[in-house]
């Protein structure tokens, strides 16, 4: 399942190493620390969204891999729904 089946990937993208959010600790900090990575790609929603789920794993990519596609159309909804299922 793919939350954006149109991404397109940049021709020169590297594949980067994220740290994995496993629902233990703070999602902002996440958030904070996957923007700081896709910093270079801060205005492509479609490419942020799409590799945010290298950034999960455990229940958390579970979650991501179930989220209704015509739910999400920005990065901004995807961060808002990540903050919501894991704020504490």
């Amino acid at each position: 399942m793919c939350l954006v089946p149109d991404v397109t990937i940049p021709r020169k993208f590297k594949v980067l190493e994220f740290e994995k959010y496993k629902g233990a600790t703070c999602p902002k900090n996440h958030l904070t620390m996957y923007g700081r990575k896709m910093a270079s790609h801060a205005h492509n929603d479609k490419l942020l969204i799409h590799f945010f789920q290298d950034s999960l794993s455990g229940a958390s990519l579970s979650w991501y891999m179930h989220l209704e596609r015509n739910r999400i159309h920005s990065w901004k909804d995807l961060a808002d729904a990540f903050l919501r299922q894991y704020k504490y």
